[in-house]
């Protein structure tokens, strides 16, 4: 979320962080945890006239108090070309405050209770996020949705907004939740309910939440200003899974919907195929190398921050080695190989012209090793399909994540 569009947003924001401070100053045992990443990318413009260098950064952060209390917030910086700007003047980059959040925790008999407000985005449905913070599990999205700008990662639809959660976690690694949240969506505003389950079993993982959007309007049909009009009623749904053992075999799956509109206007589509997201991952692991072979139809919000596909509908095929020692540098080594189709979605896949002027086959060969508290990463991507211009389309990008 942007700050400079919503000055309800900074009030929230002062008011919160004034309010945490105030209580964490009063009682002390105030612990702090958190991450920061930064990643450099240097390409070839578009038109090929030159090269580009962009800068981009997050910081995430957790305040705990007394075990009861959390404040989470995450920002982030996305600059434009450094190379095309002096370094040192008024650099054009975008501020996003990314999330904001307070939760209370109330433990009780054999269940605990928390109750969180929020700004910004919240534990997306599609992020790993909620079942690494309430069952503390490693992560498990596909490496080809990884995010070294944000700890949020890919989402198959965002619960953003203002709002605020209620989330019931049992003895046994379950949990229940439901959302309630304001937000603005083609330039209407939208209330939206959801509810969600997530747990830890013996061989499956899951993350499964659907829900109601409401888009509220400000005149009727006949054009008149109403305080609240309330005409549609859009259904949305998600689920994260995976199956199976990582030390074998193992069935990741992401499929949702951002949206089916019931009761259309006339010249209104229910269901939108380009509001269809789904990622398939097949995961096999022999010795010490690992196969991944994913099929996915992205949306274009999120294909834009990734590192390692560039268009929305296509399949890659994962292949690396983890620990892989070279010197004192214990490695995971590997390469992304991947075949997607430019400007083609679902919905228009049979109007696109396929040829090999519009299919890309781009290589990614990477390295990653742990330095410090965090995690250095390098890669380099090639697109062959433009083979007589290889040297536009290389990209080289090197990243840090840290855990402070």
């Amino acid at each position: 979320m942007n700050t400079n569009k919503s000055p309800l947003f900074k009030n929230v924001v002062t008011g919160t962080l004034v309010l945490f401070f105030s209580v964490a100053m009063t009682f002390g045992q105030t612990h702090f945890s958190g991450f920061a990443g930064v990643a450099g990318n240097i390409g070839g413009k578009e038109n090929g006239s030159g090269a580009r260098f962009e800068a981009d950064a997050f910081f995430a952060g957790q305040f705990d108090l007394l075990g009861r209390f959390q404040l989470r917030t995450e920002a982030s910086v996305k600059t434009s070309d450094l190379l095309a700007a002096d370094a040192f003047k008024d650099v054009p980059a975008t501020f996003s405050i990314d999330e904001l959040s307070l939760t209370v925790r109330l433990p009780s008999t054999n269940v605990s209770h928390y109750l969180a407000v929020f700004a910004g985005e919240y534990e997306s449905i599609g992020s790993d996020l909620f079942l690494q913070r309430q069952f503390g599990i490693k992560p498990l999205a596909s490496k080809i949705t990884e995010s070294w700008l944000r700890l949020n990662g890919t989402t198959i639809y965002p619960f953003s907004g203002f709002g605020g959660s209620y989330v019931l976690r049992f003895g046994t690694p379950q949990a229940l939740g439901a959302y309630v949240y304001v937000n603005e969506k083609n330039d209407l505003r939208h209330l939206n309910f959801d509810l969600r389950f997530g747990g830890v079993l013996p061989v499956v993982t899951t993350d499964i939440s659907f829900g109601f959007g409401f888009p509220i309007e400000t005149k009727d049909s006949a054009g008149n200003e109403v305080i609240v009009l309330i005409r549609k009623m859009e259904f949305h749904a998600g689920i994260t899974t995976l199956i199976g053992n990582d030390s074998l075999a193992s069935l990741f799956l992401q499929v949702g919907l951002n949206k089916i509109v019931l009761k259309p206007d006339e010249n209104e589509k229910a269901l939108k195929l380009s509001d269809f997201y789904f990622l398939i991952e097949p995961r096999f692991k022999a010795n010490f190398m690992n196969f991944h072979f994913t099929l996915f139809n992205l949306p274009e919000r999120i294909v834009d921050d990734l590192f390692f596909i560039s268009n929305n509908l296509g399949c890659n095929l994962g292949i690396f080695a983890e620990n892989v020692y070279v010197g004192m540098f214990n490695l995971t080594m590997g390469a992304h190989l991947t075949v997607s189709v430019k400007d083609a979605t679902l919905e228009k896949l049979d109007s696109v012209d396929i040829n090999k002027d519009n299919i890309s086959f781009q290589v990614a060969p990477f390295a990653e090793t742990s330095l410090s508290n965090g995690t250095l990463m390098a890669r380099l991507t090639m697109d062959f399909m433009q083979i007589q211009e290889l040297h536009k389309t290389i990209e080289f990008t090197l990243g840090y994540k840290v855990r402070l």
